[in-house]
């Protein structure tokens, strides 16, 4: 199945950094692929018509199975990353994840983690840049 995102009115906000791109699924596999790169257009500010550069970089966060950290039971990153040559038909910034395998990464993380003790699901020291009220931590 190949879903296109939508090409929507262009703006300074999006458009000089991001660029359209391809979703292909295949059961639990996804490829996203670049469509249409970054490049000059016209609008309020003069400007976006000196844009020069054509890559908008790569978001490869997808890519990144949720990994539960075994002591609060939040996201960390605890990534092994493989890296190997392009394979045949592979372009500049394509992104595949294959989500049946990143269920399973996170299943593992999954066993690490304890069970929280006592009433409280995180303890009240861990800040966040956003912190919750102490009731949000209560188990019950």
């Amino acid at each position: 199945m190949r879903l296109s995102a939508p090409a929507g009115p262009r703006s300074i906000g999006d458009s000089s950094r991001r660029a359209q791109v391809e979703l292909v699924r295949d059961g639990s596999t996804f490829l996203f692929r670049h469509k249409v790169p970054v490049g000059p257009f016209a609008s309020s500010d003069p400007d976006t018509e000196r844009i020069w550069w054509h890559e908008a970089g790569v978001n490869q966060n997808l890519t990144f199975p949720v990994q539960p950290d075994p002591a609060s039971g939040m996201h960390c990153w605890h990534q092994k990353v493989t890296v190997e040559p392009a394979h045949a038909g592979d372009r500049y910034a394509d992104v595949f994840v294959d989500t049946a395998k990143s269920r399973a990464v996170y299943e593992e993380w999954k066993k690490l983690t304890k069970p929280a003790k006592g009433p409280l699901r995180r303890p009240l020291w861990m800040n966040r840049p956003l912190r919750p009220a102490d009731e949000a931590y209560r188990l019950a």
